[in-house]
Formats: structure tokens, C-alpha cells, sequence
């Protein structure tokens, strides 16, 4: 009869310890076809070893599984207009041999359209993630 009740309690206890410890946890959705995907793997590696600075790390934005974006302060021009620049980069392809194709965009931005004002492609995601944080940069100073 002990062991019965012993059970019973066990049980109790291990469902309010089950309730209690949702409450303060929020569920996250995770993708598992992110973890079996070489092509985002590499993007987030890349991203990871070579985008050191906290501050740039903040306020870059995830467009898309391979596509992360800046966008800088809307600045006055001397026309009386707002513009502002935002870049993006991206990894286009990652071939079967490892091969990698990165681009790095910078868009103007005014009142009225959005135009590319340059676009470089990159072979190496160093190369790559190096050139996109040196935009960041210039542009930031600007």
C-alpha cells in the first residue's frame, strides 16, 4: 500500500513540476530543415566567425535564411530630401564542391524609389562578411 502511494505522489510531483516549469518559458519554433541545409549552415558559420562586432551584430537584420540587411539613419541631402542607405548580403549559391557565390548590395533610398548603387560578388564568405562590415562602417561615418 506504501509503494502505492509513493508512486501516486511521484507522479503528482512530476506533473506540477512539469506546469510549473512552462509557465515562465516561451516555446520556440525551430526548423529542422535549417540543420540538414549546407547552404545556411555555411551562411551562419560564415557570419559567425568573421562578424566580430557586437554593435553591427545588433542591428543587422534577417531578411531571409541567406540574406541579412543593414540600414542606416535616414540623412538630409542638399535638395531637401531624406535619403538613407541600407545594405544587404547574401549567399546566392553553394555548389556540391563547396563552391561559394556571396553578394553584397547597397541601396539608396529617397522619398520617392529605391535605386542599387553598387553590387560586388565575392567567391569567399571572409572576403565577403569582411567588405559588407567596411560598408557598415562608411556608412555609419557618413
Amino acid at each position: 500500500m506504501g509503494n502505492v502511494l509513493l508512486n501516486q505522489f511521484r507522479d503528482k510531483l512530476a506533473k506540477k513540476n512539469s506546469k510549473d516549469s512552462k509557465l515562465g518559458t516561451s516555446s520556440i519554433k525551430i526548423d529542422f530543415n535549417d540543420f540538414t541545409n549546407k547552404r545556411n549552415q555555411a551562411f551562419v558559420s560564415c557570419l559567425s566567425k568573421y562578424l566580430k562586432d557586437d554593435a553591427i551584430r545588433k542591428s543587422v537584420i534577417k531578411v531571409n535564411p541567406y540574406t541579412v540587411r543593414f540600414a542606416s539613419s535616414p540623412k538630409n541631402t542638399d535638395y531637401g530630401t531624406y535619403s538613407s542607405f541600407h545594405i544587404t548580403l547574401s549567399l546566392l549559391d553553394l555548389s556540391e564542391d563547396e563552391r561559394e557565390s556571396w553578394e553584397c548590395v547597397l541601396y539608396e533610398c529617397d522619398d520617392l524609389s529605391e535605386n542599387e548603387v553598387k553590387s560586388i560578388s565575392f567567391d569567399d564568405g571572409q572576403i565577403a562578411v569582411k567588405y559588407f562590415v567596411k560598408q557598415i562602417t562608411n556608412l555609419c561615418k557618413n
